[in-house]
């Protein structure tokens, strides 16, 4: 066990009616709760685990020592689990009927352990458990825990509101580097003497323990196209113009509406901490420019994530649903940000002339003739798109092929050992495997590195467009040729032309 996890079980059990704990993210939770819940002894009663998913059950009960209480379990069966003084997990539905039709004895339950109390509000289910057990049962405590601090600041007095929820006092806040005063004696004598040594007089707890093993870090910067950067700075402009907007408000902070502050994720909380409790005042227009920033913000944080297919199917999805609604779309430099994802997925071209309609910059472009692909059309339909081409760009994201460039370098540098006679080692000692783990977001981007690490960059570019162009009911064979050049006419205040090639091509 590390030496913070010791000091925050320490605090808790100095405390007999509990506390709340919050932590930095990935600082060992899981771990934390379980060393914790190896201290119970069964004569002090039962320890109920509440709101904990399924990925934190089986991070917390890693040898499978706790049971489960579920709805299966008969009367009876429940009535001998409570009384038994073990620890259990047990769902806030499960336990509040109980409680109310009293088939729980309240004397039997020696704690409550939370998890996740960044959810919890006066109304929860979990509140009321905690109120009904707490009247009756003077001597429970409850100890909350909650790893994602930025999550306790939403809203007005957030902290605050869950620490009286849940009829606790006291609130430890464990951030990645925690400082912590270790005087002990309370003469002058003592303290001018303690002063004089640097060693004892600060301890840092979290960061000591994160730095005694550091890991070697190296970052390699992968640049964006010129494409990508066309987006970003398009998305920039028409999130600065939303700012100027809301300005225009005056119900907000002026000094924190700015574009570097848009581009974290908390700058919607920042927002929407201010405008809370006048948020029943304000206008249509102003509740959608806070939609609209928050969405901007997406667009940014998509365009590294995704690829371009898909990210022109995300762009289309937004002009069908927000259309005329939303603000930003009629923005000044919105149409830039259509028309460069377009280009980073396909342009059209006229085979006759030679001339491109739109811009390619891709060496590979694969060309097909749309004439061919609906050849049992209308001989009208096929001459008026006579000599029309469309060339697939494909545009491949920047990090897939740094990753494989990364994968392709540590196997050489694994044979050269190999040759060498080296021992590979990676992870634990007498590891021959070799594992290397690549972190992603989302579950979505896990899979999709899966697949373009097994077969290919262009194969997974391939089937994510061809689900892309299947998706359009109207076969493109069948557009005039002025929809080919339809450009977008958006600006602010004026209605725009009918979006007829981003909603069929």
């Amino acid at each position: 066990m590390v030496q913070f996890h010791e000091h925050i079980i320490s605090d808790l059990l100095e405390d007999p009616s509990g506390g709340l704990v919050v932590l930095s993210a990935c600082l060992g939770l899981p771990k934390l709760i379980s060393s914790l819940l190896r201290l119970h002894d069964p004569s002090q009663g039962s320890v109920l685990i509440l709101n904990a998913s399924p990925a934190q059950k089986n991070s917390i009960d890693i040898d499978s020592q706790f049971s489960s209480i579920t709805a299966d379990l008969l009367l009876h069966n429940r009535l001998s689990l409570y009384t038994s003084g073990g620890i259990f997990f047990i769902t806030a539905r499960i336990l509040i009927v109980d409680l109310l039709t009293q088939r729980l004895p309240t004397t039997s339950v020696a704690g409550i352990i939370l998890l996740n109390a960044h959810s919890l509000s006066d109304t929860s289910t979990e509140a009321f458990i905690v109120r009904i057990l707490r009247s009756s049962n003077r001597s429970l405590y409850v100890r909350a825990f909650s790893d994602r601090p930025h999550a306790m600041v939403s809203g007005f007095a957030k902290a605050e509101r869950t620490l009286k929820c849940l009829f606790l006092r006291k609130l430890h806040l464990w951030p990645r580097f925690q400082l912590r005063i270790c005087f002990w004696s309370p003469s002058h004598e003592d303290m001018l003497h303690l002063l004089n040594k640097e060693d004892h007089s600060l301890e840092v707890y979290v960061s000591q323990d994160l730095e005694r093993d550091p890991p070697e870090v190296i970052d390699i910067r992968v640049p964006m196209s010129p494409y990508m950067i066309g987006i970003q700075k398009a998305v920039i402009e028409v999130m600065d113009a939303c700012l100027k907007e809301m300005r225009k408000t005056n119900k907000v902070d002026v000094e924190d509406l700015n574009v570097e502050n848009g581009l974290f994720k908390s700058f919607d909380e920042i927002v929407r901490r201010q405008l809370d409790p006048i948020w029943h005042t304000l206008g249509k227009r102003t509740k959608q420019l806070v939609s609209d920033l928050k969405t901007l913000r997406k667009l940014l944080d998509y365009l590294a994530r995704y690829d371009a297919v898909t990210y022109l199917k995300y762009l289309d999805s937004l002009r069908a649903s927000e259309s005329f609604r939303s603000v930003w779309i009629f923005a000044e430099s919105s149409y830039k940000i259509f028309e460069y994802a377009k280009k980073r997925v396909y342009h059209f071209s006229r085979s006759d002339s030679g001339k491109s309609i739109g811009l390619s910059t891709s060496a590979s472009i694969k060309k097909r003739k749309l004439c061919e692909r609906n050849k049992d059309e209308d001989d009208s339909s096929a001459r008026a798109n006579s000599g029309v081409v469309l060339e697939e760009i494909l545009e491949e994201p920047p990090k897939w092929k740094v990753l494989l460039e990364i994968l392709v370098e540590i196997q050489e540098e694994r044979q050269k050992q190999a040759m060498a006679g080296e021992e590979l080692v990676v992870g634990d000692e007498g590891d021959q495997h070799g594992i290397i783990l690549v972190a992603c977001k989302d579950e979505r981007s896990c899979m999709q590195l899966q697949d373009c690490i097994t077969k290919g960059q262009d194969k997974v570019l391939n089937t994510v467009y061809n689900q892309f162009l299947s998706s359009f009911p109207i076969p493109a064979s069948t557009l005039p040729d002025h929809y080919v050049t339809w450009v977008p006419e958006a600006r602010v205040g004026k209605i725009p032309s009918p979006p007829v090639l981003y909603h069929y091509l």
